[in-house]
């Protein structure tokens, strides 16, 4: 069984709109299926809205209609959709993150992947947040996708290229 993954909308918005980037990388892993990509229906509602965006698409000129349709496609196709994902954690300071949080806790995440310092924040253990999250998935790991990527450069999976790991060798 893979790793469960949550990545935040800022992910999917890099990677949709730069496809040679360390978002498009990440991603990239979820599609050669070294983990699992877990997305909720709020996630998706947020990531069709967000690059449907004018000011977004005005600033990526890549983010076409058929390109954000084929990236939704493809988000559809590699990622695990959960309907139903309980409130148990409240993250007062952004409560738009709440749904990376509680999804990543329903799942049982091992990584949750943001470029976000409101959930970044969270690695230092210090809040009553971060003492909660530890409690309810205590294995989760929340990394920026450079580190998120270098943690799979030193794992068992080999190097990371910019297509993605490569296999270990025999």
């Amino acid at each position: 069984m893979t790793d469960r993954t949550v990545f935040d909308y800022m992910m999917f918005l890099q990677a949709a709109a730069r496809a040679s980037g360390p978002a498009a990388a990440c991603l990239r892993l979820a599609e050669q299926e070294y983990v699992e990509l877990c997305l909720s229906r709020a996630i998706l509602d947020e990531i069709r809205d967000v690059l449907g965006r004018p000011r977004l698409r005005q600033r990526f000129r890549t983010l076409t209609d058929e390109r954000v349709g084929a990236f939704l496609d493809r988000l559809a196709r590699i990622g695990h959709v959960w309907d139903d994902v309980p409130a148990s954690v409240t993250l007062k300071r952004d409560p738009k993150d709440e749904k990376y949080l509680n999804l990543a806790v329903a799942v049982d995440a091992k990584y949750l992947v943001s470029r976000d310092n409101d959930l970044l924040d969270l690695r230092t253990g210090g809040s009553t947040v971060s003492q909660s999250l530890a409690r309810l998935c205590p294995n989760l790991r929340i990394l920026d996708p450079v580190e998120f990527l270098r943690a799979f450069q030193t794992s068992e999976l080999g190097t990371t290229s910019a297509d993605g790991p490569e296999p270990p060798s025999s």
